[in-house]
């Protein structure tokens, strides 16, 4: 009897602990639902992966670009996220011999994977065309427009196998994987059509010899345009909100080698807001060789997330190759469960060009 009483006491013991972790967590998603937004993934990183911030930057690029990057976040706590994409863009000209000033738009691709779970088991994919138009506002191209359009399929799915649900505990030996969930029969996966949209201008004054503005730019986007339905469970119906994206930003030229810029971006998705506010160092290190001139631009910047974290970002660019690497810090009342270990980003690049120098555009 007395062993009975002991062994009931340890299953309340661990069933007990169990509630407090449940709970642990729905406090952390509370603490923290002010700074994310909905179900979307975000890349701090947000210039390096254009296509996934608006479709208009396809006709931005003007060599044909590869682009690679890695977002890894919350590895402390149970429920990691990782954040992948793989992008191509090929610019689009009326002729090879008007290059650069026949550039009309771009053609670009993309793919991303979001994972989230102790076991990685909630996964996102999506797959996407972009198409851009550039509209010159002038002979010089010192104002030019981009619009752009993108379309693809998204799925998500959930692995249930080790997940644990409510229903299966039972409160004299704890969860118990015998007892059959009941919901796991109504999760299924979905494939739905996704549609974006999105609108940049481009202000690039160096023909016109301001000496102070290198350039000034600014970007809206939409996506989910066709309120798509990415409900996984049977019978029930979920659309994916409308997400809105604006970003922008000023360079100025501190000298020939150097410039400083001010960027601002905000989302707005299903009533949450995020506000990044940044600033980037840019300086050219030049070498020569082979008789010709050539450079890398030595990036560093600064973020800072609204109500969510500082951001730092560290990067390297050249006329064939970026490489960038970003760490966020997290202020919210989420870093005193993530035990120090924020969130970092790498990005990496391939330029196929024509010995065009490398540029700064942000």
């Amino acid at each position: 009897m007395k062993k009975q009483v002991q062994l009931h006491s340890q299953n309340k013991v661990v069933l007990g602990k169990k509630i407090k972790t449940v709970f642990l967590l729905v406090i952390i998603a509370a603490a923290t639902q002010t700074s994310l937004f909905a179900q979307d993934a975000v890349f701090s990183q947000f210039y390096n992966s254009s296509l996934y911030l608006n479709p208009a930057l396809a006709g931005v690029e003007e060599n044909m670009t590869v682009g690679v990057s890695y977002r890894s976040q919350w590895r402390s706590l149970l429920f990691p996220y990782t954040t992948s994409q793989v992008s191509l863009i090929v610019p689009y000209y009326e002729s090879q011999h008007t290059k650069p000033y026949g550039h009309i738009g771009g053609f670009g691709v993309s793919v991303y994977n979001d994972v989230a779970g102790e076991n990685k088991n909630f996964k996102t994919t999506g797959a996407n065309a972009a198409f851009a138009y550039n509209l010159p506002l002038d002979r010089k191209l010192v104002h030019q427009i981009s619009f752009g359009l993108q379309a693809g399929f998204i799925n998500k799915r959930i692995d249930s196998e080790g997940l644990q649900w409510g229903e299966q505990y039972n409160p004299f030996v704890g969860f118990d994987s015998s007892i059959p969930a009941s919901e796991v029969g109504n999760l299924e996966n979905r494939t739905f059509l996704d549609l974006n949209s999105g609108i940049f201008w481009f202000y690039n004054p160096i023909q016109d010899g301001n000496k102070l503005i290198k350039s000034i730019n600014s970007g809206f986007s939409v996506a989910h345009m066709n309120h798509p339905d990415e409900s996984m469970y049977d019978g029930s119906d979920s659309q994916l909100p409308l997400l809105y994206k604006y970003h922008g930003g000023i360079v100025f030229n501190l000298s020939q080698k150097a410039t400083i810029s001010a960027n601002v971006f905000s989302s707005q998705q299903d009533k949450e807001w995020q506000h990044n506010l940044g600033t980037y160092l840019s300086y050219k290190l030049s070498s020569v060789s082979a008789g010709q001139s050539k450079y890398v631009i030595a990036r560093l910047g600064g973020w800072y997330r609204v109500d969510d974290s500082f951001i730092v970002l560290t990067e390297f660019e050249s006329q064939l190759f970026k490489v960038a690497f970003s760490y966020d810090l997290n202020t919210s009342s989420l870093r005193y469960n993530d035990r120090g270990i924020g969130t970092y980003e790498v990005h990496l690049s391939l330029h196929f060009a024509d010995l065009a120098p490398a540029k700064s555009r942000y």
